[in-house]
């Protein structure tokens, strides 16, 4: 009993006790845009950075780094929706104590509801996540949305943007409920 007791307490110091790293080679995040009801167009931010404590876990999303493969819409979105000449990034928190993952082993995962803490354009909003956390190995953990998470425009006030966008676009419709989904990998340092 002592032993198992002197184990685990050294599982969850080894997943706290260093700083981890969000690896963005290894991390993505897309988003999903729906316009005149019908079209559905996959959009995504190529550069995240991060960390977690063992208490906290932090990534922010460059707005610079948002992808549409389309220049004059990257353009738009950055100056009218995400208000790229004030704020820089989005950000986002969570809790995520150790002791949640401690008795994970290589190559399993577990499923996890945690609150995010989400900033876009100074205005923060919470989105309830569930995230499927694996043990890649010793030193890296991955955390993937199990679904999709449904951002609402109208929660972090970027409405009178969007409608910029669509009277620049010429369209009858940008849909506000879009449909976020990620995977990012931690390594320890």
């Amino acid at each position: 009993m002592k032993l198992a007791a002197f184990v685990l307490a050294l599982s969850t110091f080894s997943v706290s006790a260093a700083n981890w790293q969000l690896d963005s080679s290894q991390s993505s995040l897309h988003f999903i845009s729906v316009k005149n009801e019908l079209v559905a167009e996959s959009h995504q931010f190529s550069q995240l950075s991060g960390k977690w404590d063992g208490e906290n876990a932090s990534v922010s999303i460059p707005v610079s780094s948002m992808q549409t493969n389309i220049p004059i819409r990257n353009e738009r979105i950055w100056q009218y929706v995400l208000q790229a000449e004030k704020y820089n990034s989005i950000d986002v928190k969570a809790p995520l104590k150790s002791d949640s993952i401690a008795m994970l082993t290589v190559n399993n995962s577990v499923l996890v509801d945690l609150p995010l803490t989400v900033t876009i354009a100074g205005e923060s909003a919470t989105l309830s996540a569930k995230l499927r956390i694996t043990k890649l190995s010793d030193s890296v953990l991955q955390a993937s949305t199990e679904t999709p998470l449904m951002m609402n425009i109208n929660s972090f006030k970027l409405g009178a943007g969007v409608a910029k966008l669509q009277e620049l676009a010429g369209l009858k419709r940008i849909e506000p409920l879009v449909p976020v989904s990620f995977n990012v990998r931690f390594a320890q340092q």
